[in-house]
């Protein structure tokens, strides 16, 4: 192997060693309910598709979209109105952000969390 490849992987490897996941768990504003929903966002490792999947901030989505290591979707959580409704439509977002990541439903079993009573 050349000098030049060995850099190569090694800035790779620094790369995936720099970035930091802080999970995170929503904190639900009146703004949120009066709206009826909230954007979540998710990150797991790109080549695992069985590594932990975590719950993260928006803003931390810029730095690891830079990233090949890792693989990010957002989902329309619902969380005001009747119960059949938004655990349809809760269910319906974890469909569509399982294109993306396909066990995030293993990290959402509860459709209705936040949910206002």
């Amino acid at each position: 192997m050349s000098i030049d490849r060995y850099k190569d992987i090694a800035n790779l490897s620094n790369q995936f060693n720099q970035i930091k996941i802080v999970p995170y768990i929503p904190k639900v504003t009146d703004i949120d309910y009066q709206r009826g929903y909230i954007e979540r966002f998710f990150v797991q490792k790109a080549n695992d598709k069985d590594a932990v999947i975590y719950e993260i901030r928006k803003k931390s989505t810029n730095k690891l979209s830079q990233s090949s290591f890792y693989t990010i979707t957002s989902l329309d959580w619902r969380i005001r109105g009747e119960v059949t409704e938004v655990k349809k439509s809760n269910s319906a977002s974890i469909r569509i952000a399982s294109q993306t990541i396909p066990k995030i439903s293993l990290y959402l079993p509860n459709l209705l969390q936040f949910h206002q009573k």
